[in-house]
């Protein structure tokens, strides 16, 4: 479905500004559909789960799919415009990465290679929430989920009715998982304390792994939780494990190495 009016996204606040959130000019359009879901990843993990992703909630969820792309080669962007996905498109600036990477060295004492990677991962991890809480537009509800996931099973209109009417999150251990969330727009504030939130600690501190699950925690108090049935974040170890989750949830979602190699494509 063509976005039309184009709500153009520029962050506009020039090099003097060092959060990484502010000063990398963001390209594209932001979607004006009712009902989205927004997903974002670097071009390593778009490779890997893009096609998966947006398949799975096209065809289960039947909903517009829009993918922030970070870093990515013109023949990712030439297959989101083939699978009609709206995107954005950024180039994270060398400098900017370099400071954070030096920072994650320093301060979560890890290597040259394993801090790049913290700092790509959590920035693909955070960029999403910060998009959501400068774009979304008040008539918009929008799902925002990790690009590993896939929708596994349709949702009755009863179910996506009841998913849509109110923000909230898949809960697990008494965290609020950053896996699987709806945000609406009459309560656009939720989300637009928590992009805050990030751009604030990423000016204070650096941008790295899961500090998106911390701006969650900071900022969604008493989180609503989704309905029963959506998603689990039980580990799945087995095919049986695997099976029973697909059966019994909308999405599916496995955390860990070996839950990003789980093959579920007879389940698409």
């Amino acid at each position: 479905m063509a976005v039309d009016p184009p709500v153009s996204i520029y962050s506009g606040h020039g090099l003097n500004i060092q959060t990484m959130f502010n000063q990398t000019d963001i390209h594209g359009a932001w979607p004006t559909h009712p009902r989205l879901v927004l997903a974002s990843c670097d071009n390593r993990y778009f490779d890997q789960f893009a096609d998966r992703f947006r398949a799975s909630f096209q065809k289960r969820m039947d909903l517009p799919v829009h993918l922030h792309l970070i870093n990515p080669t013109e023949t990712q962007i030439t297959l989101c415009e083939q699978w009609t996905v709206s995107h954005t498109v950024e180039y994270i600036s060398p400098p900017e990465l370099d400071r954070r990477v030096q920072w994650c060295i320093r301060n979560r004492n890890k290597s040259q290679a394993l801090a790049q990677d913290d700092v790509i991962a959590g920035y693909s991890q955070a960029i999403r929430f910060w998009l959501l809480g400068r774009y979304q537009l008040p008539h918009q509800s929008v799902v925002v989920a990790d690009i590993d996931a896939v929708a596994v099973q349709s949702p009755t209109p009863e179910q996506l009715s009841a998913l849509f009417s109110c923000t909230q999150f898949s809960i697990y251990k008494n965290r609020t998982m950053a896996t699987f969330c709806v945000f609406v727009g009459n309560e656009i504030k939720t989300a637009q304390d928590i992009s805050l939130w990030i751009e604030q600690y990423d000016l204070k501190h650096s941008i790295h792994n899961a500090v998106d699950q911390s701006a969650l925690k900071k900022c969604v108090l008493n989180p609503l939780a989704l309905p029963s049935g959506w998603i689990s974040h039980d580990d799945t170890p087995t095919d049986k494990s695997v099976l029973r989750k697909v059966n019994r949830n909308i999405i599916f979602h496995s955390k860990g190495t070996r839950g990003k190699s789980i093959d579920l494509s007879q389940y698409l």
